[in-house]
């Protein structure tokens, strides 16, 4: 990881996410749970594996930052898309989706 966090693209504005996918609920066939955007706890039941924890190196993030905001791994994909101005793709564009906020880059 220091190869990463000491380089110079890391320092000019770089980000290593680490998150995992695994859902935290399994379905009755085995498979990972993944409802549609409109589920009412898309917290803990909602597309993108469900609740899943993520690990955010930046020099735009304060050390030891947490946050309580609920994402999921749409969420990662629309930080990403809206970071590079893309447009967002299939359930990152939904409108009630959390992209990573001032909660994550919070550092001044």
């Amino acid at each position: 990881m220091p190869l990463i966090t000491n380089s110079a693209a890391f320092k000019d504005g770089g980000a290593l996410i680490i998150t995992f996918d695994e859902a935290d609920k399994e379905s009755t066939d085995g498979g990972s749970v993944q409802a549609d955007p409109g589920t009412p706890l898309p917290e803990i039941f909602g597309p993108g594996g469900g609740r899943v924890g993520a690990l955010v190196l930046s020099p735009f993030v304060a050390p030891n930052t947490t946050s309580t905001v609920t994402y999921n791994h749409y969420s990662l994909l629309a930080s990403m898309e809206d970071a590079f101005g893309l447009s967002r793709l299939g359930f990152a564009a939904t409108p009630a989706l959390n992209a990573f906020g001032t909660d994550v880059y919070n550092r001044k």
